[in-house]
């Protein structure tokens, strides 16, 4: 794959990370129940993955696959998926998005104590660092991006809190996608996350809503987003460097402020933007130790 091919990915990739939240936070204002669709949006996704995956999954699955592929569907599509819906009712989907930007600063922080024999250089460490102060002046500012609602305390830790399954996953998928066929990896994830997902809606007594065409076509929208974007980022990173993939995480705020800001008429905050800045820096210095420390 060419670079600029892997570019294009990668655009492509962040700008559909980037709708995403937007979409959920158009579906809340619209009055739908955030357990409904959570819901709905991981069973669906897990229903259409079934025409692909299901015939590998039934032939090749078994314990051992299972209870990893269940592991990372609890930290990558689970955890994420129900903190990220309850945290856009108390932030925009712009600020969301940085939140989401941070996956690889927690990534390092997660490595260092699952890999003891992992090196954590200066600069890695200062890349850490420059990050947290980034989020910790985001907390301080309280700004919420939503005009006199919302409250950052409580969307900004229900963010980190899903930021930390992505990050952990992103661990597990390191490990287990070198030998575990991908579909039925993929499809166990999903399945997981939609079976835990369908008892929560129980459990919480969730109720099926009404829906119009509108709320149909962006559920959908949603569903096509996760497919996508998902197939997309594993094609591309087994093509270019993983170095090269995270300029997903420089994509996904730009867009989602942007968006959230023309559509939804989100309030963007200076203190956004020297946070981004620090978190880019951030994830610029962690790629330059990436890169100097695989030659």
């Amino acid at each position: 794959m060419s670079a600029y091919a892997g570019l294009r990915n990668i655009i492509i990739i962040g700008s559909l990370y980037g709708f995403h939240g937007l979409i959920n936070r158009s579906l809340l204002i619209d009055g739908i129940n955030e357990v409904f669709l959570v819901t709905a949006r991981i069973s669906l996704v897990a229903f259409f993955l079934a025409f692909y995956c299901l015939k590998d999954f039934i032939n090749e699955i078994n314990v051992n696959y299972f209870l990893k592929g269940s592991l990372t569907g609890v930290l990558a599509i689970l955890a994420p998926g129900w903190t990220f819906i309850y945290a856009l009712k108390n932030i925009s989907s712009g600020l969301n998005s940085i939140f989401i930007s941070t996956i690889p600063l927690f990534t390092v922080i997660w490595v260092f104590f699952f890999y003891k024999d992992e090196k954590i250089t200066k600069l890695k460490i200062l890349s850490v660092l420059i990050g947290l102060a980034g989020l910790i002046l985001l907390f301080f500012s309280g700004v919420t991006g939503i005009s006199g609602e919302g409250n950052l305390l409580i969307g900004g830790i229900l963010a980190l809190v899903g930021v930390q399954g992505l990050a952990l996953s992103n661990i597990t998928n390191r490990k287990h996608s070198q030998y575990i066929p991908a579909k039925v990896y993929l499809f166990t994830q999903w399945i997981v996350g939609s079976f835990i997902s369908i008892i929560l809606f129980l459990i919480l007594g969730g109720n099926f809503e009404v829906m119009t065409s509108s709320v149909i076509f962006r559920l959908l929208g949603l569903v096509f987003i996760d497919i996508a974007s998902y197939s997309l980022f594993f094609y591309t990173i087994k093509r270019v460097s993983a170095s090269f993939t995270t300029l997903v995480d420089y994509v996904v705020p730009v867009v989602g402020i942007t968006a959230g800001y023309i559509l939804l008429n989100e309030i963007v905050s200076n203190v956004f933007f020297v946070t981004l800045i620090l978190i880019f820096i951030s994830l610029y210095l962690a790629v330059i130790d990436e890169s100097e420390n695989l030659h």
